[in-house]
């Protein structure tokens, strides 16, 4: 009987330790160890005080209460165990007019720069709603507000909501750094008072650093969707932002801002403006863009992007196409905005811009840009990765030391290879996806040119060949061969797949091999 119940004992003291949670109000500090911290009324940690919140702990508040930090606060959850605030009822959550199905956000407001830094890592913000008046309606999770000791990484922000600006954070005079963060749902602005700015991120008179984030589907009822950045430097580089919406800028609004940073390596996708530039805005800004991919975003003027009241951007390596709208690629609102384009894919070239700052408008630098499709591999997870014929591959500026661009690109691989930067946010990588070598080094195609039948003969030094393709100069598959064998010939009579002739002129030869591929032209006279 004893044995039985020393066994029961055991069994039971884990569950019963598991389940415990603690009830908090007014000054708080120390550690919250537990797996449910209920708040039942506002919360603050005092000067001087500093809060550390274990991995796992459910941080629920009980109402529209809010958590102010005059120390510092260490929320640092791990992989697989983050920490989460939220609401214990969301029902009302829509209503912008009062705080209802959510709580009030936690405040950083004016700290003392004797207070450490407080660290936000593998969280999860959810319901945060600012509402009320002064401050207290900017930034639905996280408020900053003249305040540099803040990271914030590898969080989620999801479904928050602010009254003006900062659906997700709003960073006045503040400088946090935002790596490796997702948000998605979250809305800044109200209906038809004052407009919202900054659907996940914005940020005022600040520098701050967001890199490696996602953005999903957020909404700001002004300026940028995603992000906007007012009278600001920002370090943002290596972002998505996809599906988000906006009046203006229905990913990104830079405003008033003479950034020294360069803005680089993002992926501005599928994103809407009701009103101007689909995927960005710049309204009095001069920024300096550089390899950026804008593409199927749509708007009523400018469905990639839109320039007004002087903005004068400069735009580098990027690709702009795909975009709908009055101006599907660049829409210029005055003939004091002069944007820049140097060594880009722009769809429709500067014939396509309008506006009154287009056409014998047009007083900016268009210089060393391309007109052609960027051959998108348009499938998988990374659909704008470029294909091995596409015209932006090593097609960027052949200087790039000024740009100050980083390392590597969105996907993490070298940002230059073949000692030339490429035009988007992904580097056509040798190693990783295909590497060019002159086909008539390795692949004997004859006759070249030829009117009606060429042989390709894989040489008996070639091994595994997989396949052998031919493609026109879209990069669309024209005829697939079959395999290679080495030794063996292929033969191609000139005619596509439904059996048509095709037209005279360039194709490409491809001949796959492991992780490399053998390319070269063909002439079909």
């Amino acid at each position: 009987m004893k044995l039985i119940t020393s066994i029961v004992i055991v069994i039971l003291f884990p569950l019963v330790a598991l389940a415990t949670s603690i009830t908090v109000s007014g000054p708080v500090s120390g550690t919250w160890g537990y797996d449910t911290v209920f708040v039942q009324d506002n919360i603050n940690v005092p000067v001087g005080s500093q809060l550390i919140i274990s991995p796992g702990t459910l941080v629920k508040f009980q109402s529209y209460y809010s958590f102010d930090v005059h120390g510092s606060i260490l929320a640092e959850g791990i992989l697989g165990d983050s920490i989460v605030f939220t609401v214990t009822d969301t029902a009302g959550f829509s209503n912008q007019f009062h705080g209802r199905g959510g709580w009030s956000g936690i405040r950083f407001r004016s700290l003392a720069s004797t207070e450490d830094s407080s660290i936000f890592s593998y969280c999860k913000f959810q319901f945060g709603k600012a509402i009320g008046d002064s401050l207290n309606c900017y930034g639905g999770a996280i408020l900053v507000y003249n305040h540099n000791k803040l990271r914030i990484s590898n969080c989620l922000f999801f479904n928050n909501y602010s009254f003006y600006s900062g659906g997700a954070i709003y960073l006045q005079s503040s400088n946090a750094i935002i790596k490796n963060c997702k948000f998605t749902g979250n809305i800044s602005g109200n209906t038809g008072i004052i407009y919202g700015y900054g659907g996940g991120v914005c940020a005022l008179n600040s520098a701050p650093v967001v890199k490696k984030c996602e953005f999903y589907y957020n909404t700001s009822t002004g300026v940028g969707g995603a992000c906007s950045f007012d009278n600001s430097d920002p370090i943002f580089e290596n972002n998505i932002m996809q599906c988000n919406s906006s009046a203006l800028g229905g990913a990104l609004g830079i405003l008033r801002s003479s950034p020294n940073h360069t803005i680089s390596n993002n992926l501005v996708s599928n994103n809407q403006a009701l009103f101007f530039g689909g995927g960005i805005c710049c309204i009095r800004s001069f920024p300096v863009f550089s390899n950026l991919t804008i593409v199927d975003n749509s708007s009523a003027y400018g469905g990639g992007f839109y320039c007004n009241d002087s903005a004068s951007p400069s735009m580098y390596n990027s690709i702009i196409w795909g975009n709908s709208g009055f101006g599907e690629s660049v829409y210029i609102w005055d003939i004091y905005s002069s944007p820049n384009f140097y060594y880009c894919d722009i769809e429709g070239d500067t014939i396509g811009f309008e506006g009154s700052g287009s056409q014998m408008g047009y007083t900016g630098q268009y210089q060393n840009n391309i007109n052609q499709s960027p051959e998108f591999i348009g499938t998988g997870t990374f659909p704008y990765q470029l294909s091995p014929t596409s015209p932006c591959i090593d097609a960027g500026t052949p200087d790039t030391s000024f740009l100050n661009l980083p390392s590597i690109d969105l996907l993490g691989e070298a940002r230059i290879t073949n000692n030339r930067i490429d035009h988007g946010v992904y580097e056509f990588n040798s190693t990783t996806q295909a590497r060019f070598i002159d086909l008539s080094e390795n692949i004997l195609c004859f006759p070249n040119p030829f009117s009606q039948r060429i042989c390709i003969a894989v040489p008996s030094t070639a091994q595994n060949i997989e396949i052998v393709n031919i493609y026109d100069l879209k990069g669309r598959v024209i005829r697939q061969l079959g395999k290679g064998q080495p030794g063996s010939n292929n033969f191609w009579d000139g005619k596509d797949e439904l059996g048509n002739e095709v037209s005279r002129g360039l194709y490409i030869v491809r001949a796959s091999y492991k992780n490399a591929c053998y390319l070269g032209k063909i002439l079909k006279e």
